[in-house]
């Protein structure tokens, strides 16, 4: 069994350990004598707070791999994103993030959003998601991209003032 002190280092970056009935009981004993213990759901709610709006279209069968793995990504790093086949001001009106494929959505979302509201939000404008297939280079610039975006939404972008 894991001793208090690795649990909560697990909880803290996101891994729910399931206790059996008997360690749940002690551990909520001695919630009571005044350890304090971590709560991952409030966690959880805090990191889904801002949202990515990743920008692609009805694609085939390759690139909706791709889009299938970013979707996994965004899930795994407890970020909310939503997909779109067209870009309009109610959609990326909350957006903290935005990944684009393709240039003309690329365009499109430029249009709808404003210069000042553009700057403050992550833009990745990438080439369509079947582009990416049997290039593992083009994949790697995706991903590092896409982790470049995702770091500010978790609070551990080390560029960032604390």
């Amino acid at each position: 069994m894991r001793d208090d002190a690795s649990l909560r280092r697990l909880a803290e970056i996101g891994i729910d350990v399931y206790l059996l009935r008997g360690t749940a009981e002690r551990a909520s004993s001695k919630e009571a004598v005044g350890e304090p213990m971590v709560d991952p759901a409030a966690r959880v709610a805090h990191a889904a707070a801002p949202g990515i709006v990743v920008l692609a279209g009805a694609q085939a069968p390759r690139g909706a791999r791709l889009l299938r793995d970013v979707e996994r990504a965004f899930g795994l790093a407890r970020i909310r994103c939503r997909f779109s086949a067209r870009a309009d001001e109610a959609t990326l009106a909350d957006a903290a993030a935005l990944v684009v494929f393709g240039d003309s959505h690329a365009r499109a979302a430029g249009a709808c959003l404003p210069a000042q509201r553009q700057r403050e939000i992550g833009w990745v404008v990438v080439a369509e998601p079947a582009t990416f297939a049997g290039h593992a280079a083009a994949k790697r610039a995706l991903w590092s991209e896409l982790k470049r975006i995702m770091r500010p939404l978790l609070g551990t972008d080390p560029a960032q003032p604390r």
